[in-house]
């Protein structure tokens, strides 16, 4: 799980994300909030799967910084913060901030906390009956793809690669995961499987006109986003 940690104090930055990184998440750490924006627009690299702010940042408020991560992505947000700032907190939760977590940080209860938002948001999206992403929309009840209104056929090797895939936008999925999320028991040691299915699926919604796209991140894997307005 890929954590962006954005906090100003560099030795503390650094001691939580040993703490993380030692409970197994992967943290990349920045220390303001240009830095953090930058990087969440930037279509290079891995997108995280939730953000750590610091409510005090030199250039920017994290206040501010989660309106702007809330206009431009679903990501669950976790605001951090010393004690005396409650009414940022408030105003925080108000705007729909995922969760927050007090300084001195117990990493264990931190470590808790990621993993549930993380889980909520994957639950949100997963228990609408209509995925809609772009110009697709997919009806989990039906088993079915509709693009721009007219229907599509998959294979149910493929509804499943995009449902997961859709499921977990703006996530990037590694070619194991999708192997043992995806393929389950049906994989039977051919590592090119994910590679041929991802782009059989990749040519038939490029075929549709649609413009979501499959993208691939060179070592890491494969992530749908919605396409930009």
């Amino acid at each position: 799980m890929n954590v962006l940690l954005v906090e100003d104090d560099l030795a503390l930055a650094r001691v939580m994300g040993l703490e993380l990184q030692h409970a197994g998440f992967a943290v990349t750490a920045v220390h303001d909030a240009r830095s953090a924006l930058n990087g969440l627009v930037s279509d290079e690299g891995v997108r995280p799967d939730v953000v750590l702010l610091d409510v005090i940042l030199p250039d920017l408020s994290g206040i501010e910084v989660f309106r702007r991560i809330r206009d431009r992505l679903d990501i669950p947000v976790i605001m951090v913060t010393a004690r005396g700032q409650v009414p940022d907190i408030v105003s925080a939760l108000d705007m729909g901030a995922d969760d927050y977590v007090v300084k001195p940080v117990n990493y264990e209860e931190l470590g808790a906390r990621i993993r549930a938002a993380v889980r909520r948001r994957t639950r949100r999206i997963g228990q609408g009956r209509v995925i809609d992403c772009g110009d697709l929309a997919l009806y989990r009840d039906q088993h079915r793809l509709e693009c721009s209104g007219v229907s599509m056929d998959l294979t149910p090797l493929e509804y499943r690669l995009l449902e997961h895939l859709l499921l977990h936008r703006d996530w990037v999925q590694s070619r194991e995961s999708l192997l043992d999320d995806v393929w389950g028991a049906e994989y039977f040691g051919n590592t090119n499987m994910v590679e041929v299915t991802v782009s059989r699926l990749r040519r038939r919604l490029q075929e549709r006109g649609s413009a979501v796209q499959i993208e691939t991140v060179r070592g890491s894997g494969y992530v749908i986003r919605p396409p930009r307005p």
